[in-house]
Order: structure tokens, then sequence, then C-alpha cells
């Protein structure tokens, strides 16, 4: 019998993530889903961490070349839920997520996503028996400043006045397919392209759950740098110009 959920978690050199979102998926109080994670030109251990966990609800893909868009559409094909559960590999699940979606995601929504909160690894790095104060000041002020960033975001999605996501995409496989899933040639912004084409079966919706993110590409820049390059992207998709040459700064 078909599993309710399709969980697809794309991968690319994710060895320092993966673990803590398949667990994640362990712990669901809702288990009616498979998960694909589709590593795509990976060069670490990613793929054989996921393999020796491979089993009857998580199976391994493998692409040889890294495109984030190309490994979702290719987990999507290969998916036999009827709710796709699109998952970054550097987020987990809150424990009641996919009972809070299948309660949530009704008839009348076409795409989804989450509320979100951050994973800090300068903020989880800390001995909590250190006796630098100083150290631990420094690690909490950007802590306190991705936590006020990230409840501003959850009041946004909430309220419908942003529709964006916080490291999952929920929809439907049938219109997923219909649609065309995502655009292979976008590396940014491909949610909101994807919201575009879905949101002519119905709505937008955020799930009254949480997902927890590496804040790893806030940590590398500044807030001040986050901020201008999305308010770019945001203008630029607002003008109609081609983001598909638009690339992420790297981060792992």
């Amino acid at each position: 019998m078909a599993p309710y959920f399709s969980i697809i978690i794309p991968a690319y050199n994710e060895e320092n993530y993966i673990r803590k979102t398949l667990h994640s998926l362990k712990n669901q109080t809702y288990q009616d889903y498979e998960a694909i994670v589709v590593a795509n030109g990976c060069t670490d251990a990613t793929e054989e961490l996921v393999r020796k966990r491979a089993d009857e609800k998580l199976r391994l893909l493998s692409l040889p070349k890294a495109n984030v868009c190309v490994a979702r559409n290719a987990g999507a094909l290969n998916a036999q839920g009827q709710v796709l559960l699109f998952l970054d590999a550097d987020t987990s699940l809150s424990n009641d997520s996919l009972q809070k979606i299948k309660e949530e995601f009704l008839p009348e929504h076409s795409i989804a996503s989450t509320k979100g909160q951050p994973e800090l690894e300068k903020n989880n790095s800390i001995n909590n028996n250190s006796n630098n104060n100083s150290d631990n000041n420094n690690n909490k002020e950007p802590a306190a400043k991705f936590r006020l960033l990230l409840s501003l975001k959850n009041f946004l999605l909430s309220t419908g006045l942003h529709k964006s996501f916080s490291g999952a995409v929920i929809c439907r496989k049938e219109q997923f397919q219909s649609c065309g899933g995502y655009d292979p040639e976008l590396i940014i912004r491909e949610h909101h392209q994807l919201r575009k084409k879905l949101q002519k079966y119905g709505s937008y919706h955020c799930v009254n759950t949480k997902t927890t993110t590496s804040m790893r590409r806030f940590e590398k820049w500044s807030l001040s740098q986050a901020a201008y390059f999305w308010l770019k992207q945001e203008m630029k998709a607002r003008l109609g110009k081609d983001l598909s040459k638009t690339q992420y700064e790297a981060v792992r």
C-alpha cells in the first residue's frame, strides 16, 4: 500500500546534517511515509551515511551532478505518496510535523510550508561548563538575532503576508506533476516559482508546526548582506528579470 507522504530530501555534500534530518523522521508521531534522499554530485560521505540507514521507509537515489531542482524532480518522479514534502537536508522536523501537515493541508490548499526555528552551529558548540563568559555572550548575540529574524518570518507566513518557505515545501504529487515541477534552470526563488504555478489549483497555507533549519548561510554572511541579497533577488523577480544565472556563495 502506498504511503500518504513521500518526503524528498535533496542532498549535496550534507554529511554533517543528514543524520539529524533522518533522525527527525524516525521520531514522527505519524509514520505513514517514505523518505527518498536524492544525492546529487556528492563528494563526501553523504551517500554512504544514507545507504547504511536505508530500509523499507528510506531509499537513496544517486545523481552524478549537483542540481537541487533536478534532484527534487527525480525524487518526485520516484515517489509513491499522494502528498510530497520537499525537505532540505539541513532541516529537521518537529515530532508532530507530519501529523499537523496531514490535519491542516486541506483540499483547498495546493502548496504549504511550516514555521521555522534556527539551528545554530556556533551556539551548539558552546561548552555549557565553560567559565569564559565573554565567549558565551558573543555567541548569544547572533543567536538572539536569528530567533528574532525567524519569529518575524513566522508571523508573516502565518498571516499570509509573505508566502515563503522554511526548509519545507508541501504539495500534492498529482498537481506537482501537472504543473511541470521545479524549473531545473533555477537555484534561487525556485519555491516561489513553483508556488505561482501551483496556486492555480488552490491556496498557500502555513502549517502550525516548526522545522529547525541550519543558519550556516546567515552565520557566514552578515544579516545585512543576506537581507541585501534577498531584496535584490526580490526586485529582479518583480521586474521580470532572468534569475537563472544567479549563484549562491558556497557554504559547505
